[in-house]
């Protein structure tokens, strides 16, 4: 076969030629290519290879499939800011034994889209880099509407699960969580990342909470599984975007 490609790249290269200019000349020979023109293995290269890829190969593992490209974009919701925060409340219920009412996580979390087609473990580390716990909070609902006064009066909320909020110039006109009216005398659990609890991107839920609890369970860690629990079912990754948050009449610049 490496004859045949030989000649045959000797061949068009005297056809690209075409006739000699003058006071030039060339010259051709023809040679054997077999495994005596191959060149060894770069062994020190070889041992790096292997030493890592026992700690690469588990990034590697597809684990579910999504037929198109899922994005992040900052508010008032996203297909991929939805997942997230759906899979950070639905955990928590599962880590607490405790129906968790609300989640949010930050926008600044996600770092990148979840790729059309198959999705690796890599793609789930790439899109949450960061080592972040899911905790959860006890919230009293009054406090927890003055937790979301604060990023009303911005005009901005960050990624939601749970509920139902309207934002009309800078101010809460809607805020239901579960279907219902807040109950400001009700305490709610409220999942988020531990980020989040004092300070992190503006946020400090842990000063409004009379509890934190941490899951110690890590964000990606929970959406790998969530998506292995869907491929085990035959579904593919498919948010969507439902309306959960609206905000009208700010400015967003």
């Amino acid at each position: 076969m490496r004859r045949i490609i030989l000649l045959l790249t000797a061949c068009l290269m005297l056809v690209a030629c075409g006739r000699r200019n003058a006071g030039f000349d060339y010259a051709w020979q023809y040679h054997y290519i077999d495994s005596r023109y191959d060149t060894g293995s770069d062994w020190a290269a070889q041992d790096i290879i292997d030493k890592y890829s026992p700690q690469v190969a588990p990034l590697m593992e597809i684990i579910g499939y999504t037929d198109r490209l899922i994005e992040s974009r900052r508010g008032p919701e996203s297909e991929l800011s939805n997942f997230a925060a759906d899979v950070i409340r639905a955990r928590a219920e599962k880590e607490i034994g405790e129906p968790v009412e609300m989640a949010m996580t930050n926008y600044g979390g996600i770092r990148t889209a979840m790729p059309k087609g198959d999705v690796r473990v890599y793609d789930i580390f790439s899109i949450f880099p960061f080592e972040n716990d899911i905790v959860v909070c006890k919230v009293k609902g009054s406090k927890l509407r003055q937790f979301m006064d604060n990023y009303a009066k911005k005009g901005y909320v960050e990624c939601l699960s749970g509920v139902q909020l309207v934002i009309d110039n800078y101010q809460i006109t809607k805020f239901n969580i579960g279907g219902k009216p807040l109950d400001p005398n009700k305490t709610y659990n409220f999942a988020t990342i531990n980020f989040l609890l004092d300070g992190g991107d503006g946020s400090r839920i842990g000063s409004y909470a009379d509890k934190v609890i941490d899951t110690d369970v890590l964000i990606r860690d929970a959406v790998c599984d969530h998506i292995r629990e869907l491929t085990a079912q035959g579904k593919k990754i498919d948010p969507k975007m439902d309306g959960r948050v609206v905000i009208k009449n700010v400015d967003r610049n």
